[in-house]
């Protein structure tokens, strides 16, 4: 933690606290921080949703949305849970760890690396809005109104996004996880997985109601899962169990977070 700490700026380290390599900057203060620190990033949440899941699922490819340089996807593909995965990073600097992250670890032949956001129509175009220091916190920005995160005054780029429909054509659903954090835009991702989510193969997506609520995501999430036929979730965040899906089950998930609460993971079955 010293050692990161004190790193000039924007510095690029080689993190080796665990099985994996990763290239990070110093400038991310968040999650390459802990990979820098710990070796890994949410992987224990990860091997919960494998328990969840249990023997009769059986993993073959990984969606990683909003994979940022990479840790949950090359942990899951070098640790043997699953045989490969898609990874998608919209943000150009991210997507270059991520690429070089990819290849440290010698699995350019099993992960997939697409410089894209996914959205609910192909061919779009946007807006992108960067932290400064917490580089899993880039975002659609879907307006430049000021909120808790000073998002008046952050850098915006344009990004490429199409629809996750085109991006799997050609992949089998079975044994396929989606694992998706992308700040809020998860319904609109969604939105445009309509054809590939009849399959209902198991989601994990954060759930933040703040994120939801700026990008105006919440009743597309709610729309597209229902629709698709899913029948139930897990809060990765407690102990429970399953919990029928419905609208009002959801509502109460956003409730008892608040808009100027936390965030939970979700896996939805």
């Amino acid at each position: 933690m010293a050692v990161f700490d004190a790193a000039p700026a924007g510095a690029l380290l080689v993190s080796r606290q665990g099985p994996e390599t990763y290239l990070v900057s110093s400038g991310d203060r968040a999650i390459a921080r802990e990979l820098f620190v710990t070796g890994q990033f949410d992987f224990e949440k990860l091997q919960k949703v494998m328990r969840l899941l249990g023997p009769t699922f059986k993993p073959e490819l990984l969606l990683d949305i909003g994979a940022n340089i990479g840790c949950i996807c090359i942990a899951a593909v070098k640790r043997g849970l699953f045989e490969r995965a898609l990874a998608f990073e919209p943000e150009p600097f991210n997507f270059s760890l991520l690429a070089a992250n990819i290849h440290l670890n010698g699995l350019a032949s099993r992960i997939t690396p697409r410089n894209l956001a996914l959205g609910a129509r192909d061919g779009e175009r946007l807006t992108f809005e960067l932290s400064k220091d917490n580089y899993g916190d880039h975002r659609i920005s879907m307006g430049a109104q000021d909120g808790r995160f000073d998002e008046e005054r952050r850098e915006r780029i344009t990004v490429a996004s199409e629809s996750l429909d085109s991006q799997l054509d050609g992949n089998d659903m079975q044994g396929c996880l989606i694992w998706m954090d992308t700040q809020g835009f998860e319904g609109y991702v969604l939105q445009g997985g309509e054809r590939h989510l009849r399959a209902r193969p198991p989601l994990v997506i954060e759930f933040w109601p703040y994120g939801m609520q700026r990008s105006g995501s919440y009743a597309a999430l709610k729309q597209a899962i229902l629709q698709a036929g899913y029948t139930h979730f897990h809060d990765l965040e407690g102990d429970e169990g399953p919990v029928p899906l419905s609208e009002a089950a959801l509502d109460a998930v956003w409730q008892r977070l608040g808009v100027d609460g936390p965030f939970t993971d979700l896996l939805i079955r």
